[in-house]
Parts: C-alpha cells; structure tokens; sequence
C-alpha cells in the first residue's frame, strides 16, 4: 500500500484548505494512506504553530516509510514554509508534490520580486506532481512557473452534499455569504449592493464567517445596513444548516482558486451570484448553472441578485442545475479514487527517476 503524507493545515481548521483535507480524512481507499501533518500555517498561538512546523520538518528530514510528501501551497507564509520543507525533502532526496490552492496565487506570484520567484519556480519545477484545481491554473503553471504538461494534474475541489435538496422554503428569503468577510471576498462590495435592493424585500443577507476588517468599515457597513446577518465563523454543523435555510449563494470575491463555499452551495442546492476568478467559470456558465458579475461591480451584482430574488421560476431552475453540476463532477464520489490516481503516478514517475539516474 502507498503511504503517502500531506503536509498543510490541519483537517478541518478554518479556511478552505483545512476543510478541504477534513474531506479528504473522511474518506478511505483500499490503495493508499494518508497522514496528515500540520504545517503550522492555521490561526493559533505563536509556540504552537511553531511546533507544528518543527514536526513537519522533522519528518521532511527524518525516517519515514512515506512513499510521497504532498504539500498544500497558498500564498504568502504558505508558500516561504513549503519553500523551507520542500528544500529539506530534496536534501533528502525524496520525492513531493504540490497540491496548489491559493485564491490569487498567479497574482501574487507576480508582485514577488525576483529572488523568490526564482525560488517558487524552482520548487515547483522540482516537484514530481502538481496538483491544480482547473484548467486555468494548469496553464498558470505551465506557462509562467515553467511546469512540464506532464507533471500537472487537475483535480477540481469537491465537497460533500445532502442526498436529497432541502425545499429551501423559509420566509424571509435568505441570501448566503460564507466565508471570511473582507474586501478579498467582495463583502464592501455586497453591503452596497444589498443597500440598494433590500428596502421592500422579504429577503435576509446572511454573512457567515469571521470579520476581516483592518479598519473597521465592513463593521460599520454591517451596523447600517438592513435585514443583515453576521454570524461569525460557524462550525460545520452550523454551516450546514445555514445551508439548508438558504435559497441563494452570493460570493462576489475579487479572488479564488475554487471556493468550497460556492461548491457547497451547489450541493444544498442554492443558486450562485459568483464573480469569474480562478477556476469559477469552469463551473458556472451564466445564467445556466449560475449568475456570473465582474469583479467590483455594485451594480451588476445588485442586479444579479434582485433577479434572483424576485424571479422564483428562474432562481429554482439555476439551482436545479447548480445542484447538477455538482452530482457530476463536484461531489466526494469518485474524488479519492481521481487523487489516488494522481498520486499513484506521482509515486510511479520518482521511482523511474530514481532508476534512470546513474
């Protein structure tokens, strides 16, 4: 059997790679085991996190059975950490991947200066897999951090979903925001939208997620506004049952890889307002599966959601097909057999490698 470790957040800490390994600990494969390992990057005291990362480099540096190391890379402090675990894996000379995750990672890729660019491409082309989350970010890596084809892998996020859609029949209508609530999510641009289309509907904006708010304005936005919201961050239960109680997905981000957020929506059968960054458009074609405003557009996005809101016919059929979708390619069914396959492959390439070499 194929050992295999993954280096990153926890499973189940906040954020969406956290929560996504939670996933991927819930599943089980006859053709390999994982281990999960801390890379010290979630939210927690200092001494901690830094223990979590002297474990994690002492099993880049000690014995170990594992057959590969799959380390999750996001931007900034993720990226220097598995810069610093990758290089002690190599001195050992074995074999990773990357499972690449990071919402705007090409965008902060390029504001790096040299000296670390040089260094991202380096471990990336060292990799023996790179696993990407759509076709967008395949390219990413391919053209601008110099990837062969063959290393790259897509495997799309996915998440689980309730057998059967809610009726999602409560009144007033509720509209879903999950995840943390700041700029890079689009939460300014969505209390000014929903400022100018809640007078006069029976419809409630539910923000779900920890407040990201250096100076304080989203705060007060929140205490201005009408018929809104703010949970704080939830627990899984607790999402869910938002979840189940809601009718409409809104997630206006400046950037993304895949939200979790969006997928999940689509399993409890909610109708997504989406912006089109990173790999959101693979999924959702507007006015199918989903409605689709730029970036930063206040209008478009109050549009797109007033349509929703006041159209039941048009609302319940994006979300049927939303909820398609995700049945098709977006659910935990099938999503441990493709990663095992990938890693599998992972495993088969360092061997020859090992081989080929004198």
């Amino acid at each position: 059997m194929i050992k295999a470790t993954i280096i990153g957040p926890a499973p189940g800490s906040s954020g969406g790679i956290g929560i996504m390994a939670g996933h991927l600990l819930g599943t089980s494969s006859e053709r390999m085991s994982l281990v999960f390992l801390d890379s010290g990057g979630a939210p927690g005291p200092a001494l901690q996190r830094l223990a979590h990362f002297v474990r994690a480099a002492a099993d880049c540096l000690g014995p170990s059975s594992a057959h590969l190391r799959v380390f999750a890379v996001a931007s900034r402090g993720s990226t220097w950490r598995k810069l610093t675990l990758s290089a002690l894996v190599r001195l050992r000379r074995r074999p990773y991947a990357l499972h690449l995750h990071g919402g705007g990672y090409d965008d902060y890729f390029r504001s790096r200066g040299r000296l670390e660019q040089a260094l991202v491409k380096n471990m990336f082309q060292a990799a023996h897999q790179v696993i990407v989350l759509g076709e967008s970010w395949a390219q990413f890596v391919q053209e601008e951090l110099g990837v062969s084809d063959a290393a790259v892998s897509v495997l799309p996020n996915a998440v689980p979903g309730p057998q059967e859609v809610p009726q999602h029949v409560t009144h007033p209508m509720r509209v879903l925001f999950a995840g943390r609530v700041g700029a890079r999510k689009g939460a300014p641009e969505l209390l000014q939208a929903w400022s100018r289309i809640s007078a006069g509907r029976d419809a409630v904006l539910v923000l779900a997620g920890d407040l990201d708010d250096p100076d304080g304005s989203i705060r007060a936005a929140v205490d201005r506004a009408e018929r809104v919201e703010l949970t704080g961050w939830l627990d899984a239960d607790a999402l869910q049952e938002q979840l189940r109680r809601a009718q409409i997905l809104v997630l206006p981000s400046r950037a993304e890889n895949l939200p979790l957020s969006l997928l999940e929506g689509m399993a409890w059968g909610l109708a997504p307002v989406v912006t089109p960054v990173g790999a959101v458009p693979e999924v959702i074609l507007d006015g199918e599966n989903g409605v689709l405003v730029p970036v930063g557009e206040v209008t478009a996005l109050a549009r797109g959601l007033a349509e929703l809101i006041d159209d039941d016919a048009r609302r319940q059929r994006i979300a049927a097909a939303a909820r398609t979708t995700w049945e098709r390619g977006y659910s935990m069914d099938g999503y441990r057999q493709r990663f095992d396959d990938i890693i599998e492959a992972a495993v088969g390439a360092a061997a020859q490698t090992t081989e080929e070499k004198p």
